[in-house]
């Protein structure tokens, strides 16, 4: 049995992690969760007694030597890593991005998916943050583009599109912003149309949608309050705001909590949903509109998709291993 010990200063980085922490055998791996800011220098100590290997959140500890482990980087892709430490070979993000092709990303899968029953009820559920101020440059390329990005959602992530829009190549930070501020602006786009289309059966949910004249619920930050609120429920994703990656925080928690997810097509779909991606995921807003109408008007469909995604991630366990062995074995 091989110990991997995660550190990380912040306790609010275990809830990003979902039920990873949760299990601590995967294969030969024994997990221990080393987070908070006690245990945070229980994880130096070993470290310093080269006991095991570590996986460091955001560099705390940093860890410069990859025989001890990685640094993961969990605020989305390789750009959010401090221009003085991108160099370490040992560096691994948590989201991929198509238009910068991240090498090392460090997959982590949904376990211990709870059994749950499609609710009564049934209610679309999308939680999120939203922004759509704009400066002038980016105003102008979302204005000139914004019906394509409607029409394919998928257009975002491709990289000749993405050159064609911004040909400042050799401003990676800029392009990286513009990539955000668009993927915000059809974010609001989205959730306005499905808003006027299923109302009251949509629950919006967080901060910034009750300014922008949406009616919706404040965030919520208790864990076992958004699994309740997911739990059989058909869950939206439009995936994350940093680039184009199935299963990421907000998913697999979705998934883990026994919510009906369906999904904006990412990068690694085939991958990742197998022929699930026909059933659950969307790539324009015709397509999402007629797959919640047809979720909200046949439970028995709902219940069956749910089986499936469940199923669909039933060796999680394995893969996670597999994972850790690319990391680990190298």
């Amino acid at each position: 049995m091989r110990l991997i010990f995660f550190s990380f200063k912040h306790r609010y980085r275990e809830k990003e992690l979902n039920n990873f922490l949760n299990t601590r055998i995967y294969g030969k791996y024994f997990i221990l969760n080393l987070g908070g800011p006690f245990k945070h220098f229980i994880a130096k100590i070993l470290l310093f007694l080269k006991i095991g290997k570590a996986i460091s959140c955001d560099g705390r500890p940093l860890i410069a030597d990859k025989s001890r482990g990685i640094n993961f980087w969990m605020r989305g892709t390789s750009l959010n890593i401090p221009s003085n430490l991108k160099n370490l070979n040992n560096n691994f993000v948590t989201i991929n991005n198509a238009l910068f092709q991240e090498k090392k990303v460090f997959q982590i899968y949904p376990i211990n998916i709870k059994k749950t029953q499609i609710q009564d009820d049934l209610k679309i559920i999308y939680v999120s943050r939203v922004s759509i101020e704009t400066n002038l440059e980016e105003k102008n390329i979302w204005e000139k583009y914004k019906t394509q990005l409607i029409e394919d959602f998928n257009l975002i992530d491709n990289k000749k599109f993405f050159e064609k829009i911004f040909p400042d190549n050799n401003n990676e930070l800029k392009k990286f912003d513009l990539y955000k501020k668009l993927k915000l602006l059809l974010r609001f786009e989205i959730i306005k149309n499905i808003k006027l289309r299923f109302d009251k059966k949509l629950n919006l949910i967080g901060d910034d949608w009750a300014s922008l004249s949406l009616n919706s619920l404040p965030s919520i930050y208790n864990i076992k309050k958004i699994q309740n609120i997911y739990k059989g429920n058909i869950c939206l994703d439009l995936g994350s705001m940093l680039g184009s990656i199935s299963l990421y925080s907000r998913s697999n928690q979705i998934i883990e909590s026994g919510g009906l997810i369906i999904q904006s097509y990412q990068s690694d779909a085939n991958e990742i949903w197998g022929d699930l991606k026909d059933k659950i995921l969307f790539k324009n807003l015709s397509d999402l509109t007629s797959l919640i109408n047809k979720l909200l008007a046949d439970k028995e469909y709902c219940s069956f998709l749910l089986k499936e995604i469940s199923n669909n991630f039933k060796n999680s366990k394995k893969s996670l291993e597999k994972n850790l062995d690319k990391i680990f074995e190298q």
